[in-house]
């Protein structure tokens, strides 16, 4: 809308009228930045990733979880340099945008798009795994309630609802608590036999490893939309990236050695979810119960708030020429981009039965949903190479190489990236060229 075409306020009233030019109330300070980061990069990942990485590379996946944790600084403060220097609504396929045009803005958000359906049916089924674990359900039952888990998401989504932000702190609270009490309880059941052999798969199954956990560090670009609501960003951005690195890190290397120096992994394990099998084996079976409740809220808060931000990725790419026009439409009543949000939702239904029908569990979906991940990652530092200058262009440079590296450890999947990223490069070419012509 125009905006000659909007009503002008009344006299008495333009005083209380934000403007163009006004200001965000700068409410950040330092700790509450680190809860943000913290909060936006532990999640789902937590409950099933360190047992999952030691069943593709036994002890050696701890060399994966250390990697990561290192190559997590320069990502974390590379995204904070773009929030301090390059300031721009739209997160990450902005600074795509900016640096390299809109066709490779929409090919980073058609990438992100294409983790979606794998993406979404492995939170469904993990938190059905922890749902059902307190009851012994088998797998069928798991995967009803991955579907309803998923329906409920999107249904919620499509009547303009959302999970407010304190649910989600609550739960992941409440399972940093958790993690704390079980690895503490845990550390008396460590053996050191359970780290030899280091590598019995191999030193290049550590680079699979890698792939798989890319999911539980992702989330450090989620802070730059508010970097003009920190008290002191220049000072602030830095110190809250290095501190809640080290958090992260330390959260998941504790839980990682504790989980391969209990061997609380592999066939031989009860059949619970991972972190179950530990609060069961440290804290006896009355703690599924909590550990239960505790994996699905985490699960689904953050689930419902994800839903609402990749529809409207979908609706954005598609007022912008980068998806079919027909995506982009706003439901009367809710206002909710109600097409995006069906597409999406049956495209993860039918990820969760093709799941099924293939016998496979949700870790086999990981590597689909994470590959993507880090081609749009990839893109990310590629991007801040070229709009930063200096120390912050080196720290994106080292980002960018070590991306690629983890990148070069997905094998097969590759060849997807490449078609998705040929599609969204054609379609949103012949868009534009549309577009130019009917101009």
């Amino acid at each position: 809308m125009r905006a000659h075409a909007l009503p002008r306020p009344r006299r008495d009233a333009r005083r209380r009228v934000s403007t163009p030019t006004a200001r965000l109330r700068r409410t950040v300070g330092l700790r509450s930045a680190v809860a943000l980061y913290v909060g936006a990069v532990l999640g789902t990942g937590i409950l099933v990733l360190p047992a999952v990485a030691a069943e593709t590379a036994g002890p050696a996946s701890l060399v994966a979880w250390a990697g990561l944790s290192l190559l997590s600084l320069p990502l974390a403060l590379t995204f904070a340099a773009l929030a301090r220097r390059q300031p721009v609504a739209g997160g990450f396929t902005a600074y795509i945008v900016r640096a390299f045009g809109t066709r490779w803005g929409a090919i980073a958000g058609w990438l992100f798009l294409a983790q979606v359906p794998t993406g979404t049916a492995f939170v469904g089924l993990l938190a059905a795994s922890y749902l059902a674990a307190p009851f012994a359900l088998g797998r069928d039952a798991q995967f009803l309630i991955a579907g309803a888990f998923i329906a409920l998401a999107y249904g919620l989504n499509l009547l303009g609802l959302r999970l407010v932000g304190a649910a989600q702190a609550v739960a992941t609270v409440g399972v940093l608590g958790l993690v704390v009490v079980v690895v503490l309880a845990s550390v008396r059941d460590v053996r050191a036999d359970a780290f030899a052999p280091l590598a019995p798969f191999g030193w290049p199954a550590v680079g699979f490893a890698a792939v798989q956990l890319f999911w539980a560090f992702v989330g450090w670009e989620a802070i730059t939309p508010l970097a003009e609501e920190f008290h002191s960003p220049e000072r602030d951005l830095r110190r809250a990236s290095v501190l809640s690195v080290g958090i992260v890190a330390v959260v998941y290397l504790a839980l990682a050695t504790v989980t391969v120096g209990t061997h609380a992994y592999g066939p031989e394990a009860s059949g619970l979810p991972p972190f179950a099998r530990m609060a069961e084996r440290a804290l006896g079976s009355s703690a599924l119960v909590a550990v239960g409740i505790a994996g699905g809220l985490l699960c689904f808060t953050p689930l419902n708030a994800y839903v609402a931000g990749l529809s409207r990725l979908a609706y954005a790419l598609a007022r912008s020429g980068d998806l079919p026009a027909w995506v982009g439409a706003l439901h009367p009543w809710t206002g909710v981009p109600h097409r995006a949000l069906g597409a999406l939702g049956v495209a993860c239904l039918i990820a969760l039965g093709a799941t099924y029908a293939a016998d496979l569990h949700g870790a086999d979906l990981l590597p689909i949903s994470t590959s993507s991940f880090i081609a749009t990652y990839v893109l990310s530092m590629a991007a801040a190479v070229r709009l930063l200058r200096g120390a912050d262009a080196v720290l994106a440079a080292v980002g960018l190489v070590a991306c690629v590296i983890v990148l070069a450890f997905v094998g097969a999947l590759v060849a997807w990236l490449v078609a998705v990223a040929v599609a969204a490069s054609l379609y949103s070419g012949r868009a534009h060229r549309a577009i130019v012509r009917a101009a």
